[in-house]
C-alpha cells in the first residue's frame, strides 16, 4: 500500500491525451505510472539502475524490498482509515483531514475524504469520478482518454519494486522514528520528477510489511504526511463501494480538474 495514487505518483499531474504529462502518488497515493514517461536505455544501451542494483548495495534493504513486493503482490483488496497533514509554506498551520480508503485488485479505488469537509474520489477500469458534495460539483471522465497505462495504484498497492525502482533511488535510513518499521527514502531519479518531489518516505510495518505512514516532500519545501489507521488485507470490499450515484442537482463537468488530497491536486 504504497499510495503511489494510481495513474500518477504523488505530486504527478496528469493531463489529458495530445499532451505531455509531468510527474508528481504514492501512495499511494494511487500511486501508479499512468502518463509517466518510460524509462530509456543509457547510451552505451545500458538499462537504467533500478532498485535491484540499489538493494545489492545493501543486503538488509534488499530484504526488506523483498518483503514489501511480497505484502504488495498478496495483497487483493485493502481498507485503512487515513489521516493527511499537509504543511504549505503559504499557510501557519497545517491542514488536517481525515478519511477512509478502500482498494480491489486490480484497479478499483475510493479516497473518501469526511473531515473537515466531505470529498470522495473513485476509479475503476472504465472511469474517474471525483464528487464535492458542498460545492454540488462532480467530474466524470473515461480512463481511456488518459495517456500511458491507465492502471490505478494507490500507496504502492499493486506497484511492483521493479516499477518503483524506474523512477526512485531506494535508501534505507539508519533508524525509524516510529515503533516496528523500516524506514525507506525515495530520491527522484529522473530530472523531471525532481523537479516537482524533493523526495518520498515510506515508513514500512516491520512485521506485515505494508506502509505504516507516508511522506512527500515537494522541490518547494511543501510537504504531505499520510498516516494509516486499521488497515485490513484481503477483506471483502463491496462493489457498490466503486460506484457513485450523484444527485440529481450536481453538475457534472468532463473535464478532469487533478486528482486532490486534501488541497494539492495530482
Amino acid at each position: 500500500m504504497v499510495l503511489i495514487l494510481g495513474g500518477f505518483h504523488p505530486v504527478i499531474r496528469m493531463q489529458m491525451a495530445g499532451a505531455v504529462p509531468t510527474i508528481a502518488l504514492s501512495a499511494a497515493l494511487t500511486i501508479a505510472l499512468a502518463g509517466a514517461p518510460p524509462s530509456r536505455p543509457s547510451k552505451n544501451g545500458a538499462v537504467p539502475i533500478e532498485a535491484a542494483a540499489d538493494a545489492a548495495a545493501e543486503p538488509m534493504l534488499a530484504r526488506i524490498l523483498q518483503a514489501f513486493d511480497k505484502a504488495q503482490r498478496e495483497t487483493t483488496s485493502l481498507v485503512a482509515g487515513f489521516t493527511e497533514k499537509k504543511e504549505l509554506k503559504l499557510l501557519a498551520r497545517p491542514v488536517l483531514s481525515r478519511g477512509e480508503f478502500y482498494y480491489n485488485r486490480p484497479n478499483q479505488v475510493r479516497w473518501e475524504y469526511v473531515e473537515p469537509d466531505r470529498k470522495v474520489f473513485v476509479i475503476t477500469e472504465d472511469m474517474y469520478i471525483a464528487y464535492y458534495p458542498a460545492l454540488k460539483r462532480a467530474e466524470e471522465v473515461p480512463i481511456k482518454k488518459f495517456v500511458g497505462k491507465r492502471l490505478f495504484r494507490f500507496l504502492g498497492v499493486g506497484q511492483s519494486i521493479d516499477e518503483l525502482g524506474k523512477y526512485y533511488e531506494f535508501r534505507l535510513a539508519a533508524q525509524s522514528d516510529i515503533k516496528d518499521t523500516h524506514l525507506l527514502v525515495l530520491v527522484p531519479r529522473k530530472k523531471k520528477l525532481a523537479e516537482r518531489v524533493a523526495e518520498m518516505k515510506i515508513w514500512v510495518d516491520a512485521q506485515t510489511y505494508l506502509p505504516r505512514q507516508l511522506q512527500y516532500v515537494e522541490s518547494d519545501g511543501d510537504s504531505t504526511l499520510l498516516t494509516f489507521e486499521d488497515v485490513r488485507t484481503n477483506v471483502a470490499v463491496a462493489a457498490s463501494r466503486f460506484r457513485l450515484e450523484l444527485p440529481k442537482d450536481v453538475v457534472v463537468s468532463e473535464s478532469f480538474n487533478g486528482f486532490s488530497l486534501g488541497e494539492q491536486s495530482f
